[in-house]
């Protein structure tokens, strides 16, 4: 049985004065370029030390964040697929051990807004099968079928008001039917402006989920270029922000995967995400790297969410928010793991834990 992080970690902080921040949050949505670490205005760094005594529950902002990793959505269960059932279970799961949904962009740009004792997570859905989001008509009128990826989340997200579920859909414009933007071709403009509406991503898979790592500089650039044309077809206004290498084959000139232009069509990728198997450094860790970022792919099998929770609860690894977005907060014997420059920016708060008394 999962033990809830609510009676690990209380979320309340009041030597942090939680009282003064406010209490509106991102809901996960995509934030504008000058919500980054390099652009947010400069602040007149504190860093100070408190005592874990002092505190309802251990703030650890430089602990592990889960990015998850979804695929198709139907049955049976299988590696690459994830029944409506288990994953209206990890939903759950997550929900009652204290995670707080981000965007994709929030942890590239180290943009955290957590309450506090929650740790914020993100996910990710590739491939863009019918799974992942399917229209269905009843009485005349198109529905989003409940079962699908969107319908479950959409269904959650009004079940618990304080769960702004969101989620980054890597789509391919250019595959075969059954992967070619959600399978439904005379819904594709529709579906894409839906979920751009309502808070959540779409991202770039390549133009048909080929592997990087087989294509010359100008092939990559053509491949990754041609999926903003198309994307562009369908919603013009829309900028691709992050992209999601297919079977995590990176490019021969990885800087490509970032940056690159084709026939007068650029990409400009802020985040770049691997296949998943472990669960992300947080963004404010020296060895964060927005344009590497670890995922955990969903499912039965041992590297699951499930199981990178438990061990993060049981050996305090996981990222726990302080509800400050304007401070960082980590037990004092993580001082080395600080990206360099981030006391410019946020207040740093280290926590010094009480050593355990010997009396009886």
């Amino acid at each position: 049985m999962i033990l809830s992080v609510r009676k690990v970690i209380i979320p309340v902080l009041a030597i942090f004065n939680l009282l003064s921040v406010s209490c509106s949050q991102s809901g996960g949505k995509v934030s504008s370029d000058t919500d980054s670490l390099a652009d947010q205005n400069s602040r007149t760094a504190v860093s100070t030390v408190v005592k874990a005594k002092d505190m309802n529950f251990t703030a650890n902002e430089l602990g592990k964040v889960m990015v998850l990793e979804y695929h198709l959505i139907g049955y049976p269960e299988d590696r690459w697929r994830r029944t409506p059932e288990n994953f209206r279970k990890d939903l759950q799961m997550l929900y009652d051990n204290d995670f707080y949904p981000v965007s994709v962009l929030d942890i590239a740009r180290g943009n955290l807004n957590v309450p506090a004792g929650k740790t914020p997570f993100a996910i990710t859905l590739d491939d863009s099968s019918a799974g992942q989001f399917r229209y269905l008509e009843k009485n005349g009128q198109l529905v989003i079928d409940p079962n699908c990826a969107l319908g479950i989340m959409e269904d959650f997200r009004k079940k618990y008001k304080d769960f702004p579920i969101t989620a980054s859909f890597y789509v391919l414009p250019a595959i075969k039917p059954k992967l070619r933007l959600f399978a439904q071709p005379e819904y594709q403009k529709q579906k894409l402006e839906w979920l751009v509406k309502n808070g959540y991503e779409i991202g770039s898979h390549n133009w048909y989920h080929s592997m990087l790592s087989k294509l010359s500089d100008a092939e990559v650039q053509k491949h990754l270029s041609m999926f903003v044309k198309e994307i562009k077809a369908f919603i013009p206004d829309y900028e691709v922000k992050t992209m999601a290498l297919p079977l995590g084959m990176h490019a021969k000139n990885r800087v490509l995967e970032s940056k690159g232009e084709f026939e007068g069509t650029r990409y400009n990728h802020q985040a770049v995400l691997l296949v998943g198997s472990v669960s992300s450094v947080s963004p404010f860790s020296k060895d964060f790297n927005p344009l590497a970022i670890q995922r955990v792919q969903a499912g039965e099998h041992t590297e699951n969410p499930e199981t990178f929770m438990k061990s993060q609860i049981k050996h305090k690894t996981r990222f726990v928010s302080d509800g400050d977005p304007k401070s960082i907060s980590a037990p004092e014997k993580l001082k080395d793991q600080l990206k360099p420059g981030l006391d410019k920016k946020f207040n740093i708060k280290w926590v010094k834990e009480e050593e355990k008394s010997t009396e009886s």
